[in-house]
């Protein structure tokens, strides 16, 4: 299944409202989800956004935008959520009362992102989302934090076609820091390639559908068909 595309097979109509997401908003965390020391939210939201047409992390899809709701949903898990910003959206935000995190490389890729979070914080460990995944749910963020490993580099998804590790949603331990650095450094721009590079904890989401990448007005189209 491509991650742009929303068959009807892939969300079910009862599981979303009439905006084509899941009515409750965002879902409360597990019982055994206390905030994980030394874990930062990190919501990437600095990409061109070039396929939408408008800035996907403000887009509205549970009464607010993408990144407010984002925020709220790993705020119970991270001691602090920061949104990635390029210099555009970081200007916009002057004076915000929220944490931000502006790319910090010339660069066209989540890495971007990924690198300029270790170098605010090497120490900590970061759980990476993207903005452009409305069916997200807790379920998957605790699917994460339970089957965690910190001895290995990180712990993602296997990605919504079942075969490569999906970058965009998961925990960095801060050990991987340097090794993204050195291989940036080296030439390296693709976070799912270093994934595959390196010892790292991929586990099966527990709904497949969490991980669809809404980027263009086609797919976010169809996803409000569903209703």
């Amino acid at each position: 299944m491509s991650k742009s595309d929303v068959d009807s097979s892939d969300v079910d109509s009862s599981d979303v409202d009439s905006s084509g997401v899941d009515s409750s908003g965002v879902d409360s965390p597990g019982v055994d989800s206390p905030v994980a020391l030394n874990l930062n939210g990190l919501i990437l939201t600095g990409g061109r956004s070039t396929r939408m047409g408008e800035d996907k992390s403000m887009l509205n899809y549970h009464g607010k935008s993408q990144r407010e709701h984002l925020t709220e949903l790993l705020k119970p898990y991270c001691q602090t959520v920061f949104w990635s910003v390029n210099a555009d959206q970081a200007g916009d935000l002057a004076g915000a009362n929220q944490p931000i995190i502006v790319d910090v490389y010339d660069l066209v890729s989540p890495l971007n992102g990924i690198l300029s979070a270790f170098q605010t914080d090497p120490s900590a460990a970061w759980l990476v989302v993207a903005c452009d995944m409305p069916l997200l749910t807790a379920s998957s963020i605790d699917a994460l934090l339970a089957n965690r490993a910190p001895d290995k580099m990180a712990t993602v998804f296997y990605d919504s076609d079942g075969q490569l590790p999906e970058p965009l949603l998961g925990i960095y331990e801060s050990a991987f820091g340097p090794i993204f650095q050195r291989a940036f450094a080296q030439g390296a721009v693709s976070p799912r390639q270093l994934l595959r590079q390196n010892d790292v904890q991929i586990i099966s989401v527990p709904d497949r559908r969490e991980l669809v990448n809404i980027n263009d007005p086609e797919a976010r189209a169809a996803l409000k068909q569903r209703s």
